[in-house]
């Protein structure tokens, strides 16, 4: 999408059922889609060397990435003019409190168990939930707990919206009625959380200019991790804790169901952090976060591989207690994660 044509549609009043914003990529991603389908596939394959391939495909992502940002700025625009809907869902259980840990897996939660990954990180919050109460749900169950409007449930049956995008939904509704944490299928405890997270009224761990090795972490996950500022993924949303009715947590149920509503397309995995990112800049978003760097939740997910070291553990335990690891199998049995099976499996 050109940027005239992103100018001529921020000056419009929108009917955004009528007009599918987020539906064409970048014209560098565009390029790059044609490229990858035949007959072009096999010319590029053969005479641009992988080198260029990859330069080109990181080029074309970061710049896919700000495209998506615009568009986010002009939805965020045509919501806090009034002229996007407001969802108000109405609780279908009944809590004494908002001690709630809140999990998800989609295919149900025996099928969870077959796992490794998962298996431990369910393992983990058990064992350090405090006087939390766990709630794992799965598509069926979570019908339970949350009256989601039928235009959901069709948008579903979408390709684009995989399951990881309708997780990314429910958590915000679970938060919003509820209230309490919000904690990935793939994240690890490894000590109980700390009481400071858990009095915020709304957290998670965001991007700090101060982070140490911030090259080494730029390179080690390009897409997510940067510093500057063109960069627009600067939140991990795996793990939440937020205040029942917390307003920061509405809005962005409320901006992420207008989503749903009115799109055809995801045009980036990290489509909510991006919206989150443009939403910090608001004035009509008035939150108040603690900061914590998002480094130090994958501080263990690049040791997982690696040999198991008791003293480079401690290290990065006395960072956080909280991990974000990613799915595993098929390791050394010295490895970090084989050796956190043991320690968490037992």
């Amino acid at each position: 999408m050109s940027q005239n044509k992103i100018n001529n549609l921020a000056n419009q009043s929108l009917d955004l059922n009528m007009i599918n914003l987020f539906s064409q990529d970048e014209v560098q991603t565009v390029r790059l889609k044609r490229l990858k389908k035949q007959p072009w596939r096999t010319f590029y394959s053969i005479f641009v060397p992988k080198k260029k391939r990859k330069l080109q495909k990181k080029q074309a992502n970061i710049l896919q990435k700000q495209h998506v940002a615009k568009l986010w700025n002009i939805f965020l625009d045509q919501y806090f003019d009034g002229k996007l809907d407001h969802f108000q869902l109405k609780a279908k259980k009944q809590f004494t409190d908002q001690k709630i840990i809140w999990q998800y897996w989609g295919q149900g939660l025996a099928a969870a168990q077959q796992n490794d990954t998962v298996k431990l990180c369910f393992a983990s919050v058990d064992r350090f939930k405090g006087d939390y109460h766990v709630i794992r749900l799965d598509e069926k169950s979570v019908q339970e707990y949350l009256d989601l409007p039928d235009f959901i449930w069709e948008k579903k049956k979408n390709a684009q919206f995989k399951p990881a995008f309708f997780a990314d939904l429910i958590r915000l509704a679970l938060l919003d009625l509820y209230g309490g944490i919000w904690i990935d299928a793939t994240i690890l405890l490894t000590a109980p959380i700390d009481p400071v997270i858990l009095k915020q009224d709304f957290f998670m761990f965001q991007r700090v200019s101060s982070a140490e090795n911030q090259d080494f972490w730029t390179a080690f996950n390009t897409d997510y991790f940067g510093w500057g500022e063109e960069h627009v993924v600067n939140v991990l949303n795996s793990f939440i804790v937020a205040k029942k009715e917390n307003k920061g947590v509405h809005i962005c149920f409320e901006i992420m169901m207008n989503f749903w509503k009115t799109q055809q397309d995801i045009p980036h995995y990290f489509i909510f952090q991006i919206m989150f990112n443009e939403l910090l800049k608001r004035p009509s978003f008035e939150q108040s976060f603690l900061l914590i760097d998002d480094t130090f939740p994958h501080l263990l997910q690049i040791q997982l591989k690696e040999e198991y070291n008791e003293n480079n553990f401690e290290r990065i335990l006395l960072k956080t207690n909280i991990h974000k690891i990613n799915y595993m199998h098929g390791l050394n049995d010295s490895s970090y994660f084989e050796q956190l099976k043991k320690k968490y499996l037992k």
